[in-house]
């Protein structure tokens, strides 16, 4: 009954990147989607009770996230306790230098680190103690030496492919002086290396996409026949056959046997091939386009969404526009279905998205080229009449004639009378039989369809959840956003012509568009980035601007800025609802930079998650923390805290 109903074009298709965006200043678009939360990855949760092993393994993964502050805090209790490894102070240390300058230390942190390179280790076959020996040298202020440089060089360059890849990604910021240009280089050719490992092209986009929802389909509606109708069609049944007895007995007591067999085998003969010769053909019944549709938020979205998918997946002989013409009962029928199927959920349409493509793609199936699509998902039955249905009707017509005028010849009274009942009750059970059947072929029909629909669509949600299931850990986008990070800031420092032991400090502001997601007690990711790189050089302040386009690892350079030490009148550091922190950097000409983060909402946040904690950790791995400590300095005390810095 419903053709087409294999893999669609749109089944398994990557859906069109989409952003929203508003202009905030000169350089920035600070839309921002609803969010995606994956609820399937669980790297970031503690068990109740977790015990120094169990928060170790969860410290390593917020340091691979680019979370180290938090890394810092799960870490400690196993550095503390009796049984630590060597294993676990490396990640310790890499945790407590990651994305921090020397002069962010503490002094408890600065202590300890001390206590550790006075008892440096020997070198090592174990992979774990070699690499905390290597991290020791490298951190050692003292190490300035060429001869220092090389040795410490070497070790690194002798380290295993894992922990080399450790260090190059978390050390970098922390060293200054001849170790700086060396461990850049390095840290520079990493990330070019793996800015694109791990088929990220092919990969990335499926963390932004939302989590399908379950497939459905509209239940087939039981019959409905009123009792009036049944009464209708078995009484008229009852009275013609007893009218047929009656006028039957009258024939034959007036001696006309003959010609009643005779009657009775042309309506006999009728009435079989009415039965044989008419047929029930599938049909759809049209909506009228004048109809009132559900409007609102997510009716208005999947309209859209359809629209746009319909549009999309066109037959090659049609334009777009043709096709969406030509579609439009069907579109709007199958699309009031999804918003009836899904609209009490209280999800986001792009949970249905990959649904709407799956139905796009099966319009374009089901299209004939040379005529209108009436496929709804409304089925109805339609009776046929075939030759043999037609000539049972004339049969049918001949023996009633012939039954009237034998009657006629017998009793004229009979005869009317036999006219009125037959036309009567004929009329009757033709049109309330009709009509029984009609509904239950249409319950038939529709049973029919929801059985196809549902099938074709759970072979389309399998296709589709197939394909997002290599999308990449919360790790993986981490360290993807940690190689694009260093090659803008290698962008920078060539624009300026700078070595990377030219640059004192240098901190980044992220600014997001677009899409974003993260997995459940993680950060937010998004889309895109806009990236401010601050460069502290002897000079004064650089300030490089660049779109990265995550998806793609491509990056738009927007403009550039110089201003020196003493041109920062103030920063201005606000802490919202939710534990969101705003910021405000004003220039003595009254420039102002602005950075506000975005805001997450109770529907975005997993069961045992608070605002708080969501901003926290997207904080924490865009280094916040660390950039507002350095434009701190500078508007606090320009260049007399430059110095204090490149000092330290």
């Amino acid at each position: 009954m419903i053709g087409g109903w294999d893999a669609s074009p749109g089944s398994d298709t990557q859906p069109e990147p989409g952003s929203s965006s508003n202009v905030a200043d000169g350089f920035s678009q600070v839309g921002v989607q609803a969010g995606t939360v994956h609820g399937d990855v669980n790297n970031y949760m503690l068990p109740p009770g977790a015990g120094p092993a169990e928060k170790f393994e969860a410290g390593v993964h917020h340091l691979d996230g680019g979370m180290a502050e938090q890394a810092r805090e799960l870490i400690r209790e196993a550095v503390v306790s009796p049984g630590r490894s060597e294993k676990v102070l490396f990640f310790w240390l890499l945790a407590l230098v990651s994305g921090r300058s020397r002069n962010e230390l503490s002094a408890a942190e600065a202590r300890h680190l001390r206590e550790l390179q006075a008892d440096l280790p020997e070198p090592s076959s174990d992979p774990w103690t070699q690499a905390l020996r290597v991290v020791l040298l490298l951190t050692e202020p003292v190490r300035g030496t060429s001869t220092g440089v090389t040795d410490a060089m070497k070790e690194l360059d002798n380290l295993s492919i894992p922990q080399r890849s450790l260090i190059l990604r978390h050390l970098e910021q922390f060293l200054e002086g001849p170790l700086e240009d060396e461990m850049w280089d390095r840290a520079l050719a990493q990330a070019r290396e793996k800015q694109l490992d791990g088929a990220r092209i092919d990969r990335v986009w499926k963390f932004f996409e939302p989590i399908p929802i379950g497939p459905r389909a509209r239940k087939a509606r039981s019959p409905v026949i009123p009792a009036r109708i049944r009464l209708y069609a078995n009484g008229s049944a009852v009275l013609l056959a007893a009218w047929a007895a009656y006028v039957a007995a009258h024939l034959i007591a007036t001696g006309r046997i003959w010609e009643m067999l005779g009657c009775s085998l042309l309506v006999t003969i009728g009435l079989v091939a009415v039965e044989r010769g008419h047929a029930w053909h599938p049909g759809y019944i049209q909506a009228d386009p004048d109809a009132v549709t559900r409007s609102g938020g997510f009716a208005s979205e999947v309209r859209e969404k359809f629209d746009y998918y319909v549009g999309k997946y066109h037959p090659r002989n049609l334009t777009a526009t043709d096709w969406l013409w030509r579609s439009e009962a069907t579109r709007r029928s199958i699309g009031n279905e999804i918003i009836e199927l899904y609209r009490e959920s209280r999800i986001d349409v792009g949970r249905v998205a990959w649904l709407l493509r799956h139905e796009a793609g099966h319009i374009r199936n089901m299209a004939k080229d040379d005529d209108s699509l009436i496929y709804t998902r409304e089925p109805c039955e339609m009776p046929r009449l075939s030759a043999v249905g037609l000539g049972g009707i004339t049969v049918l017509g001949i023996g009633g004639l012939r039954v009237l005028s034998t009657t006629f010849g017998v009793d004229v009274l009979l005869a009317i009378e036999t006219t009125l009942v037959v036309t009567a009750a004929s009329r009757f059970h033709v049109r309330a039989r009709l009509t029984v059947e009609r509904e239950q072929r249409r319950y038939a029909a529709e049973k029919e369809q929801h059985d196809q629909i549902l099938a074709a669509r759970w072979a389309g949600y399998e296709r589709w959840h197939a394909k997002l299931a290599d999308k990449p850990h919360d790790q993986e986008m981490a360290a993807w956003l940690d190689c694009d990070r260093k090659l803008l800031l290698d962008r920078a420092l060539c624009h300026y012509r700078l070595a990377a032991s030219d640059v004192i400090a240098h901190a980044f502001i992220e600014k997001q568009v677009g899409k974003r997601a993260r997995v459940q007690q993680g950060p937010w990711r998004y889309e895109k980035y806009e990236i401010e790189v601050y460069l502290l050089t002897t000079n004064g302040v650089r300030t490089f601007v660049s779109v990265l386009d995550f998806t793609t690892g491509e990056f738009t350079d927007q403009g550039r800025l110089n201003y020196r030490f003493d041109a920062v009148a103030s920063l201005r550091v606000a802490r919202s609802t939710g534990n969101i922190q705003n910021f405000e950097l004003v220039l003595v000409n009254n420039q102002r930079i602005q950075v506000r983060m975005t805001e997450t909402t109770t529907e975005e946040l997993a069961e045992g998650e608070t605002p708080e904690q969501v901003a926290r950790l997207t904080q924490d791995a865009g280094g916040l923390q660390h950039t507002i400590n350095i434009l701190e300095g500078i508007a606090a005390d320009g260049r007399g805290w430059f110095q204090r810095a490149a000092s330290a």
